[in-house]
Formats: structure tokens, C-alpha cells, sequence
């Protein structure tokens, strides 16, 4: 069953730590959106999340589900790969949403900007960590 649905900016860990000089560039032009990779709509189901949009460097239509047994943590706040800096207000207005997930033998983490708002600089994230802390604690189905 579908709970929550939204626009999403997202970012892998990899996508923000090759990022080069124009990706920083355009991420702190007045506007523009913060640094991402894809862009698309995030939804909420009661076993997973499932991310539908547009890989912005091959242009292509990206997907990507995670199931509530694969998430490892979630976190709202800057750390040592999306920092402060990587936007242009510092974090004044929005900070980034983790989620960290078991994908084969590893652990990936997964930055998302949900309802990002341009012209406030604003987003949705705590919001939905809040939410998404809920959803993680409650009966896995």
C-alpha cells in the first residue's frame, strides 16, 4: 500500500564524491538545485521505498527500489560526503536526507533533497526523516 508520495533530487555517495568543478559550479548558482544526479518522484510503499526519474548525465529513466529489510540507518543532516559546502546557502535552508542500504555485499548510502523548493532554498527532509524513521520501526511486512 502506497503512504507517501514526492519530487525528489537524488544523489549517490560515488555521484557526490566524483562530482566535478561544474557540477559544484551549477549547485551554487542562484536557483539552481542543489547537487543531484537524479531527478524524479520518491514513493513510500509499506515494504520499500521505489525511486522513479531521469539519470541527469545519460538522460535516461533511472529506478530504484529498496526494501524495508535493506535499509541500514537513515539520517538528516551533513556528513563527511555531502557537507555544508556542497550548497550554497551552507545549509541554511535544507539539509540533506541519508539512507544507508544493503545492496549485495555492501553498504550504499543515498542522498535525497525531497520537495526542494528554489526559491526558498527549502525541502521536505525532515519531514519525511521523521516519517521514514516511523515506517522503519514499525512491523516489517
Amino acid at each position: 500500500m502506497e503512504m507517501k508520495r514526492a519530487n525528489t533530487l537524488m544523489a549517490f555517495e560515488e555521484d557526490i564524491q566524483k562530482r566535478g568543478l561544474i557540477d559544484w559550479l551549477v549547485a551554487h548558482t542562484s536557483f539552481a538545485k542543489p547537487l543531484h544526479r537524479y531527478e524524479g518522484e520518491l514513493t513510500l510503499w509499506n515494504d520499500r521505498i521505489f525511486f522513479e526519474g531521469k539519470d541527469k548525465k545519460t538522460k535516461q529513466r533511472y529506478t530504484l527500489e529498496i526494501s524495508k529489510k535493506q535499509v541500514e540507518n537513515i539520517f538528516h543532516g551533513f556528513d563527511n560526503i555531502f557537507r555544508r559546502g556542497e550548497d550554497r546557502a551552507l545549509g541554511i535552508s535544507f539539509q540533506p536526507l541519508r539512507i544507508k542500504f544493503k545492496k549485495k555485499d555492501s553498504i550504499v548510502a543515498l542522498y535525497l533533497i525531497i520537495e526542494y523548493r528554489r526559491a526558498l532554498r527549502t525541502s521536505k527532509n525532515k519531514e519525511w526523516f521523521t516519517e521514514l524513521n516511523r515506517w522503519l520501526d514499525s512491523t516489517k511486512n
